[in-house]
Parts: structure tokens; sequence; C-alpha cells
């Protein structure tokens, strides 16, 4: 049932160290034995907390998987240097954070066994694995095929890497556990949390959307961008930067592979058809490393457990039949079912394969060599594009690396980084050989470190712009209408003279949701800050608009069904004060922790 999950077991890992991006300190180890040593700043080191460096590799790794996350998330986003900012930002923090847990976890002898690991996994499946394939059935995770999976022994690298992402959850909340197990929550607290919660409040309010001012990017001339630019230089400072093109041409099969494969599969399906034993057929030829010594056999397995193409094959079948070479992306597969069983309506069958991969030839792997390296000597920056088309070969959207970085596709690489910094605008590194492709770098051009170009941030300050002009334009046409509110004239009539409608709120608490305005604790605030004294708010800027609230009626709470809701209150409470005073003790560790912080000086920039 789980040999998807066997063969996609190196993909799945990754999968997960993506997933669990918030634990990437403890995925990727830290140095915590060393201290940064004498003055200035050490080599490949990015910062130190107590003493404990911070290697720049590692913070680079972090970083640049941010951003990768994100690019998943959203394949057709033009990231920025404000992009990349953002993701140092987070790695930086995440890393301090780590540190100054990981100090104080071992300070007190927080301690995890693999017993609660276990245990929690079993109790709490990740929700990162439950949106693996091989664990759902019908578009819904399945929890009798997760814990199936637990027990496989073939899958223990799976789970080993799965509880090294978990493990320092567990022993982050461990901590948290030990450091807020003395809050309390008084049952006087509990009073007045319960008649604030339910105290009710109705308002008229007018509200001046941002969208009403549609502006355009001409509406922001170049002599605002430029004044924003140069006033704000420190918003755009940037490491050194290498531009580059990744080209590659593909592993894959040519035609010719793929002739071969079919042939030598209905080769054996005529053994096969002659009398031939399945088993030791498959002893001998199967290309699928669960196979060998088992006969090809892959035991019972529900619709679903496989790739679909595999998986209407075997249910087609009839117990006893043999396949004719079935495709899938793995390659191909001669199928013999050999049971079927029904249990609790659970359909399951029983079935052996064996298994021939297409796979490019050592003579197709020399050829797309050949390819890449005549591509190489003919490629200029007058005909690149074509010559990409003529070679059947891909390109990548031009990259930046900073110093230390990832090369997309390539990882780490101190040659091909010393090519990117140091080769001619233009230039293409050597073929580099990997187990997806061969991969060509070509050198674009390279930025020193300092100020990023006015052009490359243009469209950032623009749609910044932008946006306040929206924002100001919206507060000065609110700020109108409750100027006339102040010169005896109606929220209603009011509005109607700025060209906007008044809204009716109806009775609300601090937790309700209004038509339009949703709870945004801006207005809700402003709202119930309102009396009969103080009948009318100042502009308030909402998420959606300028708002002018206008106070109607209060109804005060009383504890009526305070009883019945007494032990709710309390554990939300409790969680609120508990989360309180692990942010104060938390920050307090901070800002008493000797930290160094080497970014200006690696990355022209400061957070």
């Amino acid at each position: 049932m789980m040999q998807a999950l066997r063969d996609n077991t190196k993909v799945i890992i990754w999968i997960l160290v993506i997933a669990f991006v918030g634990t990437i300190v403890f995925a990727w180890g830290m140095d915590i034995t060393g201290g940064s040593g004498g003055g200035g700043t050490p080599a490949n080191v990015v910062g130190s907390v107590n003493g404990r460096d911070i290697p720049l590799a590692n913070f680079g790794m972090a970083a640049d998987q941010y951003i990768e996350n994100q690019r998943q998330q959203s394949p057709d986003k033009e990231f920025t240097e404000s992009d990349y900012r953002q993701a140092r930002r987070q790695a930086w923090n995440e890393f301090v954070n780590g540190y100054i847990q990981q100090e104080e976890i071992e300070r007190l002898n927080i301690q995890l066994t693999d017993a609660e690991l276990v245990d929690f996994l079993r109790r709490y499946p990740p929700a990162e694995v439950q949106n693996l394939e091989p664990f759902v059935t019908d578009g819904r995770f399945d929890y009798n095929k997760y814990l199936s999976g637990m027990t496989d022994p073939q899958l223990k690298d799976f789970w080993r890497q799965v509880e090294t992402m978990v493990r320092p959850r567990l022993v982050t909340f461990k901590l948290q556990e030990y450091i807020t197990s003395m809050v309390r929550v008084s049952d006087n607290d509990l009073q007045d949390q319960y008649l604030r919660e339910n105290e009710r409040i109705q308002v008229d309010y007018a509200l001046v959307p941002y969208n009403k001012f549609v502006l355009q990017a001409v509406d922001i001339d170049s002599a605002q961008v430029k004044s924003y630019y140069e006033s704000h230089q420190d918003e755009f400072t940037q490491p050194e930067q290498a531009y580059y093109t990744v080209i590659k041409a593909v592993k894959q099969a040519s035609a010719e592979d793929e002739k071969s494969v079919v042939e030598k599969a209905n080769q054996i399906k005529a053994q096969l058809d002659a009398g031939a034993d399945f088993a030791a057929l498959a002893e001998e030829f199967t290309e699928d490393p669960s196979g060998k010594g088992r006969g090809g056999s892959l035991g019972f397995f529900a619709k679903g457990a496989m790739v679909s193409e595999f998986d209407s094959a075997v249910f087609a079948m009839t117990d006893g039949q043999i396949s004719t070479p079935v495709k899938t992306r793995f390659g191909y597969h001669i199928i013999q079912r050999t049971g079927f069983r029904k249990t609790n309506e659970l359909e399951e069958v029983e079935a052996s394969h064996i298994l021939l991969k297409a796979e490019a030839s050592q003579a197709t792997l020399d050829g797309l060599q050949e390819k890449l390296a005549k591509f190489k000597s003919e490629a200029n920056a007058s005909n690149l594009t074509a010559k990409i088309e003529e070679y059947s070969l891909t390109a990548d959207p031009e990259r930046k690396l900073s110093p230390g970085g990832t090369i997309m596709g390539l990882g780490k690489d101190a040659d091909l980084e010393k090519f990117l910094f140091e080769a001619g605008d233009g230039s293409f590194s050597d073929v580099i050989d990997r187990p997806d492709a061969f991969y060509l770098l070509r050198k674009v051009r390279e930025m020193k470190s300092g100020v990023a170009p006015l052009e490359e941030v243009y469209p950032i300050i623009q749609r910044n712009l932008l946006n306040e002009n929206q924002r100001r334009l919206a507060y000065d046409a609110a700020m109108q209408i409750y100027n006339s509110v102040m010169s005896g004239q109606s929220l209603a009539d009011a509005a109607k003279g700025a060209g906007v409608s008044l809204s009716e709120s109806g009775m609300f608490a601090r937790a309700g949701r209004l038509p339009g305005m949703g709870n945004d604790p801006s207005f809700i605030g402003a709202a119930f800050a309102l009396s009969e004294a103080k009948r009318f708010s100042q502009p308030v800027l909402t998420q959606n608009g300028a708002a002018v609230i206008e106070f109607k009626e209060r109804a005060a709470a009383t504890l009526d069904g305070f009883a019945a809701q007494r032990d709710t209150l309390r554990s939300r409470a409790l969680q609120t004060a508990q989360s309180a005073y692990w942010d104060k003790w938390f920050t307090k560790l901070i800002d008493e922790a000797k930290i160094d912080d080497y970014r200006k000086q690696l990355f022209g920039e400061t957070m």
C-alpha cells in the first residue's frame, strides 16, 4: 500500500523540509559549540548569540528557502530586493529566537522522549503529512493508511525525517509549558472579560473607500519617485549581486530509449505468456528495489494507493491475469494480479510487478552534453534566444546571487559562485552534470554592494506612493465629512454631500462582524470608545477606507450566562495570559542576550 511513498521518499522528505521551514534552524543544524573569536567580522558568520555563531551558509539557506516557498505559492511573482530583505529579516529572527530557546532548553534540561514523540505523531498527524497522496483516500486523509505507514519498516528513513522536523516544535512547546505553568486567571478577571465581551453597541458610519480614488501609475510622476528614493536610501541597500540565467538540457529518455525499453518489456511479456515464472523474471529484471527478494510483490493495496495508470490497470484485471506493459511516470510495468479481498466495504487487490525504467541511455546523455557544448560555442547576446530554441534547451528567468547564497537549481557551489562574481558579462560556465540535467550558467551582469538602482526599485516605490495617495485622499474626504458634522450637519447629509452612503451597524459586540467592515480592529476600537458625551469619531483608517463613526446606543452586559461559559472563558483567557507572559519573558531574554549582528557589513543593511 505504501509503494508510492517508498518510490518518492526523497522528494517527500524535501517537501517536509519546506513545509516545516519554521524549524529550519534545527533541521539544518546550528553551531552551538564555538564562539565568534577575536574582533572584527568573523569569516563565514552572519552574527552570534551569546557567543554562539550563526553560520553564513545556514543563514543563506534559510533566507533562500523563504523565497523559494513564496515562489512556489506565487509562481508569477516578480521578486524584488524588498522581498529578499524580508527573507533575510525572517531568517535572522528565526536563528536568534532558535538559539535563545535552545539555550533555555539546555539550561532547564527540557527533554522529549522518543515515546512522547511517537505518541504525538500517532495522535496528531502533522497537516503537511496528511496532504501527501499515499495517506489520502478519495481526496480525504486516511488515518488507517497513516497508521499503517508508521509501522512500515521500509519507511524508517521517511519517519526519521518527519521526527527531525517535529521534535523541535514539541521541545519548544514543553519549554513554553514549563515557563507559563504558574500563570493563573482569577474569577474576577473572567467576569470583567465576560462583561466587556458581551457589551454591545450600535453606530452609524460613513465610509470613504480607498477604491473611490482610482489612481494610475501616471499619477505618480518620476520626480515623486526619485524624491522618495533619495529620502529612503536605507530601504534599498543591497549586497553585491551577480545576475545570471540557468540554461539546461533535461536528462530524459529519447524516443530510441523508450523504444528499447518497450521492446524489452514485450520480450519479458512473451516469456510470461509462454509459461515463465513471474517471480523469477521479476527477481532478474525488475528495477523496483522494493520488489527485489519478493518476486516483485506489492502485497494488498486499496484503490488510489498507486499512481493512476497503474491503479486503473490492476483494478480492471482479474486474478491471475498478466498485463501488457503499462506506462507510468516511473517507467513500464508488467503487472500480475494475484488476489482480491473486501473488508468493511474496502476493496483491495494483491499484485506483483516488473518495473523497467525509461531512462536516458549513455548515448543520449553523451548527445545532450555535446549539444550543450556546441550551443555554448555558438550562442552570444544577439542570438541567445534563437539558439536556446534551436537546441531545444530550457532557460529559467534571470536570477541574482548574493555571496554565500544558493544558485537556483544547483544549490550552494563555491566554484560556480566564484565564476559568477569573477567572469565577464555574457560568459558561460563549464557544462555542469547533475542527476536531473546538464546545466550551463550564463553571467548577465554584476552589481556592487550599495543602494539598489532606482530603475530596479521604481515599481515598488510607485506602488507604495499610489497606496499612500489613496489613503490620504480617502482620509481628507472623511475629514470633510467630520468637519461638516461638527458644524451641525447630520452624518447622513454630510456623507451624501461627499458622494458616499451612510451605513447602520445594528447592535454588535467587540467580537462581532459588520457587513462591509468585517471585524476591523481599528473600526471596532474607535466605535467602543464613543459615548453620549463623545458621539462622533474623527476619521478612522480601516482596511477598506476612511470612516467617520456616530454613536447611537450602548447595551451593558450582565452576568447572565457567565457560569455556563466560565470554563471556556478560563481556557481562552489562560492561553492569552500565558502567551503574554511568554512574550514578556522571551523579550527579556533577547534584551539581555549578547547579540552580534554583521548583516550591515555583509549585506549593507540592518533590520
